[in-house]
């Protein structure tokens, strides 16, 4: 009688070390812990996280590629500081995309997003601390626009997202109302999908957006 075969356990993939570099600078520069125009030092940074230089080199590569640091030519790179115009830029292009996917999630939205949606919207709705709010807020937008079936929308926005959040967290800590309104402006969206009103659900992402805009350009960016 044969003997049965013995299948090995897969083994997990390594994580790349550049990859490990890369989350831990992306979060702190999305998150505002590391401020625009801090230089990043290749050297220092291997130290610190216990790593060669390449994989910091090619972390940082990544990230001025993707629009959150510069390279300096020195071996290191400068945290990415958007200027008025370019964060009017870039919710330019939200406005264009992001009601687009709304009306998509509206007329393709599952049960579990929405319950996800609904949950970050209680969060947001009760949570004081800006930085918090903010994450919770990308975290809404990220759920709607991945109920609409469009992996590379999702991408993009995701983008677009990320590059100007620190700048939502500031305006959020200047302007304490602004989060409120938010929230109903969220609170809109989110009944527009839930009724399957693509045209509804659409016209209040815009809303939403130019009234974050507005917030935005009421307050100087890189004002403290």
């Amino acid at each position: 009688m044969p003997k049965p075969t013995q299948t090995r356990p897969a083994r997990a993939r390594a994580v790349p070390a550049s990859h490990k570099v890369k989350l831990v600078l992306h979060h702190g520069i999305v998150t505002g812990t590391i401020p625009g125009g801090t230089r990043l030092v290749q050297s220092s940074i291997a130290e610190e996280m216990a790593v060669s230089t390449r994989p910091v080199r090619d972390a940082l590569r990544e990230l001025a590629a993707e629009g959150f640091v510069r390279l300096d030519g020195r071996g290191g790179a400068v945290v990415h500081e958007l200027c008025q115009s370019e964060l009017r830029d870039i919710y330019e292009i939200r406005m264009m995309l992001e009601p687009i996917a709304t009306a998509r999630t509206a007329k393709l939205a599952g049960r579990d997003s929405l319950l996800r949606a609904a949950g970050l919207l209680a969060a947001m709705e009760s949570d004081t601390d800006s930085q918090q709010w903010a994450a919770h807020n990308s975290a809404f937008h990220n759920v709607i626009a991945e109920a609409g079936n469009s992996a590379k929308m999702v991408a993009i926005l995701s983008n677009l997202r990320e590059l100007s959040a620190r700048y939502i967290t500031h305006s959020i800590t200047a302007m304490p109302d602004r989060a409120g309104r938010a929230n109903a402006e969220h609170a809109e969206i989110l009944r527009a999908i839930i009724a399957g009103d693509s045209e509804a659900a659409a016209d209040a992402a815009l809303r939403h957006l130019d009234g974050t805009l507005r917030a935005l350009c009421f307050r100087p960016v890189g004002a403290h």
